[in-house]
C-alpha cells in the first residue's frame, strides 16, 4: 500500500515541464536522500533528514550539487556544523539578536536553546564556509522561523517566515 502512495505522490508532484526531476539515493552519512535536478545543473540540489548526534531530533540539510552525490568536503561541513550546535548558533547570532528584540519583544534568553530550535541549514558548495549558505531555526517566542544568511563566512542578515 505505501508503494502505490509513493508512486501517486510521484505522478502527482512531478514536473511537466520537464525541466527538472527527483532521484532518490542512499549515503552512507545522510542515509536516505533526494537529488532534485534540473536542466541548469546549478540549479540542482540535495536534500536529506538526518539525526542530531545523541538525540533523536531530526533537521533537514540541502546541498548543492551534481548527481554523483555530495562532496567529502560538504559531509565534513555538515558533521562539523551538527558535532558543535553552540558553535553554530554563535555565528547566527549577531543577525538573530536585533530580529528576535523585534519579533519576540524581549532580549535573548542566556541559553539560546530556550528559545531556538535547529531546523535545517544548506551546506555551502564544496564545503566551503566563505561559500553562500544558510541554517534555519523555529523561535518559540516569535511564532517563526528565522533563517540566517550567510556571505563570505558571516551571517549577514535574517529572513523571517512571515
Amino acid at each position: 500500500m505505501a508503494g502505490m502512495f509513493k508512486t501517486l505522490l510521484g505522478f502527482l508532484t512531478r514536473d511537466l515541464t520537464g525541466r527538472s526531476w527527483v532521484r532518490e539515493q542512499v549515503h552512507p552519512y545522510f542515509g536516505n536522500m533526494n537529488y532534485v535536478g534540473f536542466k541548469e545543473p546549478g540549479k540542482s540540489y540535495w536534500e536529506a533528514e538526518i539525526l542530531l548526534p545523541g538525540t533523536l531530533d531530526r533537521i533537514g540539510v540541502t546541498m548543492p550539487g551534481t548527481a554523483e552525490g555530495p562532496t567529502k568536503e560538504e559531509e565534513e561541513f555538515c558533521r562539523k556544523s551538527v558535532a558543535d550546535l553552540d558553535g553554530l548558533f554563535e555565528l547566527c547570532r549577531a543577525v538573530f539578536e536585533p530580529t528576535f528584540l523585534a519579533w519576540a519583544k524581549k532580549g535573548m534568553p542566556p541559553d539560546w536553546q530556550e528559545a531556538f530550535t535547529l531546523d535545517g541549514f544548506e551546506i555551502p558548495r564544496e564545503g566551503r564556509i566563505e561559500n553562500p549558505w544558510e541554517v534555519t531555526y523555529y523561535v518559540e517566542p516569535a511564532g517563526h522561523s528565522f533563517t540566517a544568511m550567510f556571505e563570505h563566512g558571516v551571517a549577514v542578515r535574517t529572513v523571517v517566515d512571515g
